[in-house]
């Protein structure tokens, strides 16, 4: 294990010398923000920047870019074809049954009709 190696004091005051500097920094930029003129341009600054984050995230490889919502929605439009073609399938069938069925009922209706004639006249 090495042992932990002590800071020389010029080099904290490097550091704080530093960490001073961008406190500095940080209180100008907050003070430069009252004044109209410098306002104005930071508010422009950060539409910018909006406007380059939503272009970069729907340019992207992510799940909001708009290759990924394409697919999301290509898969969703393959899904309602396959939908369509069943429904096609099932109402083709169901017609084709009906139609059967209204055939035996009308012929169960005559046969009905004929046995009751039948059997009024005897």
């Amino acid at each position: 294990m090495e042992k932990r190696q002590q800071r020389t004091p010029q080099e904290i005051i490097a550091e704080t010398e530093a960490r001073l500097e961008r406190l500095r920094l940080r209180a100008a930029k907050a003070e430069a923000k009252t004044n109209p003129a410098i306002k104005s341009l930071m508010d422009e600054k950060a539409e910018l920047m909006k406007t380059i984050r939503e272009s970069k995230k729907l340019l992207g490889d992510g799940p909001q870019s708009a290759n990924a919502r394409i697919e999301k929605h290509n898969v969703w439009i393959e899904r309602i074809n396959d939908e369509v073609l069943l429904a096609e399938t099932d109402l083709f069938t169901a017609e084709a049954k009906l139609a059967s069925l209204n055939a035996e009922i009308s012929t169960a209706i005559e046969v009905f009709a004929v046995s009751k004639e039948i059997s009024a006249e005897a």
